[in-house]
């Protein structure tokens, strides 16, 4: 089944380049487990935003990292990642910051009594999931973007569909520690990043699978 080798292949990848991943995400990693920190305490309304807007920074610069290591390769980011703003993580920061709101149309159905969240998390999924490879496209630089990712899954709806669920669920899961009490707000924290990042890998390997079969190469790395 192309998901089991997805996300097989995802923590493979993760776990044979877990060195060169640790360096180069060492800063971002830091960074992301700060803010959520500094959420923890009494912020103003225009603090909140700031580092929301800065958090979504980071993140971008932590996903174009693992993107571009686990499919262009180690030498593909300096070794202690990136440092220094570019055009290819702005337009990254932008595809996903669109990405984030393809929820909206499928909202009214949660008011289904029963299965409505179901609905809701299926669509969005599947219209998520349909213009995904943007991200890893946008991130190794391989001209893939929202156009070219709606031609690339068509022949894998299903297939990215549930995989957009295992990256929404990697991405988001995690935070539900907190709810357990105080005592588990830092192992969430960390626990979210690393989710993150599994994330992201099984979004890497999707990549892999469907456009090195029916899109554009992914070409040299570009630091």
């Amino acid at each position: 089944m192309k998901l089991a080798f997805i996300l097989g292949g995802a923590i493979k990848d993760v776990l044979w380049n877990i060195g060169p991943l640790s360096k180069a995400l060492a800063l971002p990693f830091s960074v992301i487990i700060l803010i959520s920190v500094l959420f923890s305490f009494e912020l103003s309304p225009l603090s909140e935003l700031l580092l929301i807007i800065f958090g979504g920074i980071v993140q971008a610069v932590l996903a174009v990292v693992v993107h571009r290591v686990l499919i262009l390769g180690k030498n593909a980011v300096p070794q202690w990642g990136i440092t220094k703003l570019s055009k290819r993580e702005a337009s990254f920061f932008l595809h996903a910051f669109f990405l984030s709101f393809l929820a909206i149309p499928f909202l009214p159905l949660l008011f289904i009594p029963g299965v409505g969240w179901v609905l809701c998390l299926i669509g969005t999924s599947w219209l998520m999931g349909r213009l995904s490879l943007a991200l890893p496209g946008v991130a190794v630089e391989g001209g893939v973007f929202f156009n070219e990712s709606w031609k690339i899954t068509r022949g894998y709806q299903i297939t990215i569909t549930l995989t957009t669920m295992v990256a929404i669920a990697a991405t988001y899961g995690p935070r539900g520690l907190s709810l357990l009490g105080p005592e588990m707000a830092v192992l969430s924290i960390i626990a979210s990043a690393i989710g993150t990042i599994l994330a992201v890998a099984v979004l890497s390997r999707a990549y892999l699978l469907m456009v090195n079969t029916n899109g554009p190469n992914t070409g040299g790395a570009n630091l």
